[in-house]
């Protein structure tokens, strides 16, 4: 009963480590998804642009639907 406040902050801040992560690589020029997310922008690629945000909104309803899941299993013992 303890863990639910904790398990949905995690769930909040996954997003945002996500969105650090895009900001870290482009700074610090390290090549990965952000660097390349930020040159396609900067190209106007929107067809990678698209499939960065789709990718960043599935982790993130993939996230909420486990979390949905782990709370009805914590909650039903």
């Amino acid at each position: 009963m303890h863990m639910l406040p904790i398990l949905t902050g995690v769930v909040v801040i996954i997003p945002t480590l996500f969105m650090g992560s895009l900001i870290m690589e482009s700074f610090f020029g390290i090549p990965g998804l952000g660097s390349y997310t930020i040159d396609a922008i900067r190209s106007q690629d929107f067809g990678v642009v698209k499939a960065m945000v789709f990718l960043g909104s599935f982790m993130y309803i993939v996230g909420l639907i486990l979390t949905d899941i782990s709370i009805e299993y914590l909650t039903q013992g």
